[in-house]
């Protein structure tokens, strides 16, 4: 009895100061409280409440979620752990609290809006497009629900539905600047870079400090195919102030341009561009607790244990791949990650080093095995070129082959293909990337090619599962219009097993292929390739060419578009070249 006549003295007591707006003398008297009924509502409810007003958001999720057991929650429970997550970035539980808002409440827009933030922030970027669709039938005739679905459009690639999308938003509220800006990127990356230009000028005007107006406009010029213009301005940006974006784009353009002292120096940039707006994961930041990462310094010594990082897709690590015996040479103990589908065709061609695993998860988070305390320093493969490629004499002059494959796997496909003289040309015409639409195209522009007599085509390309079938309906039409038939090689996924489609590249005679994952391989296995690339934009940095041949891949030749957006002769090009290196 004593103590409850004290508990209800002190919840009054604190209830008055609360009443008062005295909430720093509340806080002590509702944790006393607490320590003699932990379960005490009216404290939890209060205190969760006190907690969120002075910012202490991990104590007021702790007293919310304890509120919640004792008492059925009502939805402005669920909304106060919404902001507490929200200002702790929290996103995985953000995510959670929104659905259970939605289930008490469906028609809330602006949840739709949060939720499709949170989503995106987590890479689920298929749920925040569903959520942020759902935001706009709610509230079709607002700014940022038209805002917000543009943005995810954009996003994911759809350009010219974000476009449309974002233009009906811009119509709503023409002073929003963000959408302007994300208009001319949609702009940009359709090829329509003299409006994006027309943009990003009205931008400099509006928000003349701004550094990225400035920065997305010499990336037009850089989609042009233009050099000195760009990087003045982006010297320019980093003279104002130090800016990651525009180191990365200057670090291209040097690199692009043969330039590579100067483009090595820069290109860390890309790491911590990609820590601060791309990577869920903030895998950087968890790095930098075990051990020292070189981005842009020479700062690894020969005895050290060097780990290679896991960075991007799989052309680029076969691409890393070509430098690894020079950078072996110069440090003895390394290791490096690669994707899982190239652990056993890497051990196999480089046996003397160390290979781990790792699986890229659905929401952008990174699944290794290894202990990474074992090492004492970290360098991305995009970066060993630093120390072993600072020249164009760095680069082998003949082709070299470092990959080695399955025998098995060879001889197997080898007896399945029975070739007997046939010329088979290996075909791929698609890349599915970021930057993909640049680099493809249709297979009925390759027809020049596919009419040259005495050959066989085979299929190499493979399909992004949400684009699954395309390519059969392509072939489909190539064969009711044409008669020509690209032969499948049904035994093998062309996405999972990487060392099957090495040994179905090692089996053809020649590659014609856009730059993709087979360019890599067929360029790594030393295999005639002839590869075309969009002039301007989606031309990666490393094709470049000497006298027309690959300085990365010798057995590659290079065929870039005239103009940007338009392929023109290439096409044309490359089947005469074909056809006189026959005839020989």
């Amino acid at each position: 009895m004593t103590t409850n006549t004290n508990l209800n003295k002190l919840l009054s007591q604190a209830f008055g100061f609360i009443k008062a707006k005295e909430f720093d003398r509340a806080i002590p008297i509702y944790e006393s409280v607490l320590k003699i009924d932990s379960m005490s509502n009216q404290a939890l409810s209060h205190l969760g409440i006190i907690y969120m007003m002075k910012e202490r958001y991990q104590d007021a999720i702790d007293m919310i979620n304890k509120s919640i057991e004792v008492v059925e929650p009502v939805i402005g429970d669920y909304e106060n752990l919404a902001i507490a997550y929200r200002a702790l970035k929290d996103y995985k539980n953000q995510i959670y609290v929104y659905k259970k808002i939605i289930q008490i409440n469906s028609n809330n827009s602006k949840i739709y809006t949060f939720l499709g933030a949170a989503q995106r922030k987590m890479g689920d970027l298929l749920g925040a497009h569903d959520s942020y669709q759902k935001a706009l039938e709610l509230e079709p005739s607002k700014f940022q629900q038209n805002y917000d679905y543009g943005l995810i459009l954009y996003h994911q690639n759809k350009q010219e539905e974000a476009l449309k999308q974002l233009r009906k938003a811009h119509k709503i509220d023409p002073t929003q600047i963000e959408c302007m800006n994300k208009i001319a990127g949609s702009l940009s990356s359709i090829g329509h870079y003299k409006e994006a230009q027309s943009i990003y000028k009205k931008l400099q005007k509006k928000v003349p400090d701004a550094l990225g107006p400035h920065i997305d406009y010499a990336s037009t010029l850089i989609h042009e195919g233009k050099y000195e213009e760009p990087v003045k301005l982006l010297k320019e940006c980093l003279e104002k102030k130090s800016n990651n974006v525009a180191k990365m784009n200057l670090a291209i353009l040097y690199l692009q341009n043969k330039k590579f002292k100067e483009g090595w120096k820069l290109y860390g940039a890309r790491i911590l561009q990609r820590n601060e707006d791309l990577d869920v994961s903030k895998r950087y930041d968890k790095l930098k607790s075990y051990f020292n990462i070189d981005l842009d310094e020479k700062k690894l010594m020969p005895n050290e244990k060097i780990l290679i990082l896991f960075e991007s897709g799989i052309g680029d690590v076969i691409l890393g791949l070509s430098m690894l015996k020079d950078f072996h040479k110069k440090f003895k103990n390394i290791s490096a990650e690669v994707d899982y589908r190239l652990v056993s065709l890497c051990k196999r061609s480089f046996p003397e080093i160390n290979f781990y695993e790792v699986r890229e998860l659905k929401k952008g988070e990174l699944e290794i095995k290894h202990d990474l305390s074992l090492f004492d320093k970290g360098i991305y493969w995009g970066s060993i070129g630093r120390y072993v490629r600072e020249k164009v004499s760095d680069f082998p002059t003949e082709k070299r082959v470092y990959l080695n494959l399955d025998k098995n796997k060879d001889y197997e496909i080898k007896n399945k293909l029975n070739k007997g003289k046939e010329i088979i040309c290996g075909m791929s015409w698609k890349s599915w990337a970021g930057e993909g639409r640049h680099k493809t195209t249709q297979l009925k522009n390759l027809l020049p090619i596919l009419s040259l007599n005495n050959l066989k085509f085979l299929d190499l390309q493979y399909e992004a599962k949400q684009n699954l079938g395309q390519t059969a309906l392509e072939k489909k039409e190539l064969i009711i219009k044409h008669n020509i038939i690209i032969e499948d090689y049904d035994y093998i996924d062309k996405f999972e097993d990487i060392e099957g489609v090495a040994a179905l590249i090692s089996n053809c005679d020649i590659i014609v292929t856009c730059s993709n994952v087979t360019a890599h391989i067929a360029g790594a296995l030393g295999k005639k390739t002839f590869l075309y690339v969009p002039f301007g934009r989606g031309k990666l940095w490393y094709w470049h060419d000497e006298g027309g041949k690959s300085i990365w891949y010798p057995s590659i030749k290079i065929f870039t578009a005239d103009t940007p957006g338009h392929w023109g002769e290439v096409f044309n090009e490359i089947a005469n070249v074909i056809k006189q290196d026959l005839f020989n």
